[in-house]
């Protein structure tokens, strides 16, 4: 039997269906290695592999795939962006401080609704590279839920 698993942060159309899937993690100096690893572990405990985009983020990397890359357990993420400037821009601790996990999902709730709201600058990272995947207009207009059941 499958272990459920429960995003961190999904977001969804206006038809309500899961665009995305966002996983947060306060690990420092996470790899592309360990979050293949972490993608793999939430594949055998029920993330859906169907979804368009997942993301893992951390405060300072985020680790993005897509589309029909994302049925391989196996595969690293297509797209790796740094996090500092969205933390920078949200958070108002000391950049070289580390956030506990609930203070990072809530920066990134509130980073992705501004993503799926207001236009952005996407000149810059880590929004140049959501527009390059694709991710950035897929999200325009949809709800960003945290801790939703997908």
């Amino acid at each position: 039997m499958k272990a459920s698993f429960r995003p961190d942060i999904v977001v969804v159309n206006a038809e309500g269906q899961p665009i995305a899937v966002i996983e947060v993690q306060s690990r420092r100096n996470l790899s592309r290695d360990v979050a293949t690893e972490i993608r793999r572990t939430l594949l055998s405990r029920g993330l859906p592999t169907q979804i368009p985009y997942f993301l893992l983020l951390s405060q300072d990397v985020g680790y993005l795939w897509k589309g029909s890359t994302q049925t391989d357990s196996n595969i690293a993420p297509a797209y790796e962006f740094p996090m500092n400037s969205v933390v920078a821009r949200y958070s108002k601790r000391d950049p070289s401080q580390r956030l506990y996990e609930t203070e990072l999902s809530l920066l990134a709730l509130q980073w992705l609704t501004n993503l799926s709201t207001k236009p952005q600058d996407a000149t810059k990272e880590p929004e140049k590279t959501l527009v390059s995947a694709g991710f950035y207009d897929s999200i325009r207009d949809s709800m960003v839920l945290i801790e939703e059941a997908i």
